[in-house]
């Protein structure tokens, strides 16, 4: 099990303020402060949600170049979790740069004093430490039989509308080496920028005609661990927009054959990629999407871009998700129009279904077999109808929109102006730059930052089979055989 935190923006901005306020003034004095943070559980990750502060009140903490609370102070910070049945964090700042350690003080602050109390939410204590460059490191404090045992986070990220922080921990996920493989990409945005890039989890939701694009620039650019998710497997209709699909790969999983191009054509020093040849329904899927630091989605089916809202919404982790839809002119054989976007979904960006992406009658539809029966679909009308006309053109269009959005949220400076989505219109020849915000009575408002709190009720669960299970099982199918002999 593996453990990071995520921000918000805002707890990111009111925690730092608050902690580093002294150094920007140029005084030697750490500052402290608690939090609110809630459960975001993966397959093999645990990640804390912080997204509320809690400041001191006057006389709560003691500054004297170290600092220190007070018991009133503590006291109020786990009333507070326990009422908002969250988990209790706790930061301080320290006068150095980077990724920090901890001090025998600290430990005995964070092991001995917060971590027993914090208990009393019923999660662990998580705690922070932030340096004078706004650098953020953090661990866990887990039970471990009458001992509180420190597990040191792999990074602590922040997600904002214009920009995605990621604070690495060096000693588990170390930086890439510069090799010559890379020159080109190192030389394009530096060894900060590719230290951030390579060191991400990637998760690709769906492996066709976009999404196989999209695993290869990823593969090309040194990203190291990725995980694929899609059930299908290649047909023949397939391969004029597959990359990696041939003739010969009729029949085989788009999972593995994306997998072994991957491999294949990597430039990261070692390549780890987990295929799951499931839907993203399906909890298994849904449990290793949460593993991710961020999410390509390439569908075109309602429920797989419904889950993918909660993942982005609740969970923290930002989504890209891209779409193309042609109108053919059937009377004169030709095309009449083509448009393909790409936008990323956060809770400061519009949310796939605000987005017009699907609509809760489309996930319905596609969750009692509707929008698989064609008599049923005939009679829909021709905007709620799923279009799959598309080409490989088009394809490499949107995949490149996709791809270019990640790479300009994650290397964004302070000026840069916020991530938009971008809307290519192909008669036109035009790209449209739209920037709407969900609508006010969007139900995914009430979902941001939840986390586990907060998942889609139609995930297909797979309960592992019990021994006893198997043997009730096996009875039954041998009373069956004599049953059916006799």
């Amino acid at each position: 099990m593996s453990f990071d935190v995520v921000f918000t923006s805002e707890a990111d901005a009111t925690s730092s303020e608050h902690l580093l306020q002294h150094y920007r003034r140029n005084k030697h004095q750490e500052d402290l402060c608690f939090a609110l943070w809630r459960p975001s559980t993966g397959q093999s990750r645990r990640t804390a949600l912080i997204n509320e502060i809690i400041l001191p009140k006057k006389d709560e903490r003691i500054l004297h170049r170290n600092a220190s609370f007070e018991p009133e102070y503590l006291a109020r910070a786990v009333k507070i979790a326990y009422k908002e049945k969250a988990g209790l964090a706790f930061m301080h700042s320290h006068p150095s740069a980077g990724w920090q350690g901890m001090s025998d003080p600290d430990v005995e602050a964070e092991r001995d004093v917060l971590a027993y109390p914090a208990g009393a939410t019923g999660l662990p204590l998580v705690g922070l430490t932030i340096g004078t460059d706004g650098y953020w490191s953090a661990r866990f404090w887990e039970r471990d039989g009458k001992q509180m045992r420190r597990y040191w986070c792999e990074k602590v990220r922040v997600v904002g509308p214009q920009s995605y922080k990621i604070y690495a921990n060096d000693n588990i996920a170390p930086p890439p080496l510069r090799k010559e493989v890379l020159k080109r990409t190192f030389d394009t945005w530096g060894q900060k920028s590719q230290n951030t890039i390579a060191r991400l989890k990637v998760g690709i939701v769906g492996l066709g005609s976009v999404g196989c694009i999209v695993a290869e620039s990823v593969a090309r650019i040194g990203i190291a661990q990725v995980t694929l998710i899609d059930p299908d497997k290649v047909e023949e209709h397939n391969l004029d927009r597959l990359l990696y699909g041939t003739a010969g790969d009729v029949g085989k999983l788009k999972v593995d054959l994306a997998a072994q191009s991957m491999r294949r054509n990597a430039t990261a020093e070692k390549i780890q990629i987990t295929a799951l040849p499931v839907s993203i329904q399906e909890e298994t899927a849904y449990k290793a999407a949460l593993d991710c630091d961020i999410l390509f989605s390439c569908v075109d089916r309602p429920v797989p871009r419904d889950v993918l809202n909660y993942i982005a919404q609740a969970h923290l982790i930002p989504v890209i998700d891209g779409g193309i839809a042609v109108e053919t002119d059937r009377q004169r054989d030709r095309l009449f129009s083509a448009h393909w976007r790409a936008h990323i979904v956060t809770p400061y960006h519009q949310c796939l279904r605000c987005n017009g992406q699907y609509n809760s009658s489309m996930v319905v539809m596609e969750l009692d077999g509707s929008l698989d029966d064609p008599s049923y679909i005939s009679n829909l009308p021709p905007e709620e109808r799923v279009g799959n006309q598309n080409v490989f053109p088009f394809s490499l269009g949107v995949a490149g929109m996709e791809v270019n959005l990640m790479l300009r949220y994650l290397l964004a400076a302070d000026w840069w102006p916020l991530v938009r989505q971008q809307d290519y219109q192909f008669v036109a020849a035009e790209t449209r730059i739209i920037n709407d915000e969900c609508h006010p009575n969007c139900s995914f408002r009430q979902r941001r930052v939840q986390g586990d709190a907060e998942n889609p009720s139609y995930l297909i669960r797979t309960v592992p089979e019990s021994r006893w299970c198997a043997i009730w099982q096996r009875i039954v199918r041998i009373f069956d055989k004599l049953y059916r002999k006799t």
